[in-house]
């Protein structure tokens, strides 16, 4: 109802909320929307189904950008690939239906579902010194030596709830995962994190391709706040001028010969002190220059940065190119 729309914003927007009332309100209502009761939840109109979607698919995505602030893998450089593990079927299911959207918010090339964690990672087990001391007492130093060998499949059978018995000095011990500390080493160059039943581990290689990628998405970001900076529209017509090393110089041709309509004159300038720096100049006229330092990179990576701009610009940008 819309009465019953009021009266929930109302908090938020108190004075639209009021006047809409006040228009609205009949001779039986309460003098003002504030003075009603809030309303109660409707159980009902709960879809369970998808807040079990959405909370699944955050979980998982926070966990892949706490991955990137841990090691430093910044979220404008894409990677090639996420790895997801989760022992819950239905969890499974919604990140698979959800894919896409994991893909993008991560900044990934591709989401790759494993079946058991132990493909990501290396499992070493240790006891729990607080819980099983009270139980074993001198037997404790003996129980710890036994729990560190413990196999990869028996201590996927304790992460999963089951219980293992295991023989010390002829007394029977049940392990469980409160008497087990388990520890993940990463395979190769995956960084992972566990958290409940799901775990998620990010591909932390960063080939050639997806450095350049990475630093054409940061030239984009540069250009793209400067034209915010510089109060233009979206629809505004700019020159794009790069400058740098005589390197720089042969890429800014080829993408001159571009069979584009974005570019249309060319022009370069040879800056010798820059050291392999590369700094970008946008303006919508000549004499409104605004200068973007962009990061210290090798000019091999600046050059096939240049040959890929295009194709970028096409489909992030409206502004022409003149390299």
């Amino acid at each position: 109802e819309l009465e019953w729309t009021f009266k929930v914003a109302a908090p938020f927007v108190p004075f639209i909320t009021e006047e809409m009332y006040q228009n609205l309100k009949t001779s039986e209502d309460k003098e003002s929307v504030h003075l009603c009761d809030y309303p109660e939840v409707n159980e009902k109109w709960l879809n369970q189904e998808l807040e079990f979607k959405m909370a699944t698919v955050q979980k998982a995505v926070s966990m892949g950008h706490s991955l990137r602030n841990t090691f430093n893998l910044k979220n404008r450089q894409p990677l090639a690939s996420v790895a997801l593990v989760t022992r819950n079927a239905e969890e499974k299911r919604v990140l698979s239906e959800m894919e896409d959207c994991i893909r993008e918010e991560l900044n990934v090339k591709k989401v790759i579902f494993h079946e058991r964690e132990d493909e990501l990672v290396e499992y070493k087990a240790k006891a729990n010194f607080k819980v099983l001391g009270k139980e074993l007492g001198p037997l404790m130093k003996k129980a710890a030596g036994i729990i560190a060998e413990l196999t990869s499949e028996q201590i996927v059978a304790i992460l999963e709830g089951n219980k293992l018995s295991v023989e010390i000095e002829g007394k029977s011990v049940e392990l469980d995962s409160e008497k087990v500390l388990v520890d993940r080493f990463e395979k190769d160059d995956l960084k992972v994190l566990n958290e409940g039943t799901l775990t998620v581990g990010l591909d932390s290689k960063v080939t050639d391709d997806l450095k350049k990628e990475g630093y054409v998405r940061d030239l984009i970001r540069g250009i793209q706040n400067q034209r915010k900076e510089s109060g233009l529209n979206v629809t505004d017509r700019i020159k794009l001028t790069v400058a740098g090393d005589e390197k720089l110089k042969s890429a800014g041709a080829k993408i001159y010969k571009a069979p584009t309509h974005l570019v249309r004159s060319f022009s370069f300038s040879c800056l010798s002190q820059m050291n392999n720096n590369a700094i970008v100049i946008v303006r919508k006229k000549d004499e409104d220059k605004r200068k973007i330092k962009f990061r210290d990179i090798d000019s091999i990576y600046v050059t096939e940065l240049l040959n890929n701009l295009i194709e970028t610009i096409k489909t992030e940008s409206s502004y022409e190119a003149t390299t």
